[in-house]
């Protein structure tokens, strides 16, 4: 097991120029937030990469899939976590969300605003519709790191979870300093609160 977070954002390929221009100021400063919300959190100093990943769809039985993603995490390394923000969600998961997660891998649909405005409102788009559940995901996967126990590092998390999304206790909001902010106020990142964590 590596040091290391490789996230890695999917596009079709005739799409990725557009989804770079659109979306990759964000995603590349996501990534840099949760590199510090890790090591803030959960004391892992991970080294974390972020590239993107033009797919050509292939025919009936070549689709790209979770299938897919895995063989690819395969090729890259079992060892290394692997991250992919996906334009599909998985046909299946244990999650309560369009989200996968395994040993080392992460899978999130990535959603995007139907109509792009001002800055802040896609910031916003993205921090709500995005960032939550990739903090869930990561989550998962650091707490597996530290105790094997399914009960503690997936159950404990879905516990959270539905506090945020059943119970109404907030999410955590950050801005663009990584400073917590009030769901009011002008935030960029969102996560839910690793600090109800017991593990």
């Amino acid at each position: 097991m590596q040091d290391r977070l490789f996230f890695i954002y999917v596009s079709k390929n005739e799409e990725w120029k557009k989804r770079y221009q659109e979306d990759w100021d964000y995603v590349s400063s996501m990534v840099r937030f949760f590199q510090w919300w890790i090591k803030h959190e959960f004391k892992e100093d991970l080294s974390v990469e972020v590239d993107i990943l033009p797919v050509i769809p292939g025919r009936l039985f070549d689709r790209i899939n979770l299938a897919y993603l895995l063989r690819d995490h395969r090729e890259r390394g079992f060892s290394i976590f692997h991250f992919y923000l996906t334009y599909f969600g998985p046909l299946w998961s244990d999650c309560r969300m369009d989200v996968y997660h395994g040993e080392n891998f992460g899978q999130a649909t990535w959603l995007r605003p139907k109509v792009f405005s001002s800055d802040f409102k896609n910031e916003k788009f993205f921090a709500d519709n995005n960032c939550a559940k990739i903090s869930h995901i990561l989550c998962h996967e650091l707490i597996r790191r530290k105790i094997k126990k399914r009960k503690v590092y997936f159950d404990q998390v879905h516990k959270i979870w539905d506090l945020h999304t059943k119970d109404d206790v907030p999410f955590l909001y950050y801005n663009k300093q990584f400073n917590r902010v009030s769901k009011n106020g002008e935030y960029k990142y969102v996560t839910i609160d690793s600090s109800k964590l017991e593990y």
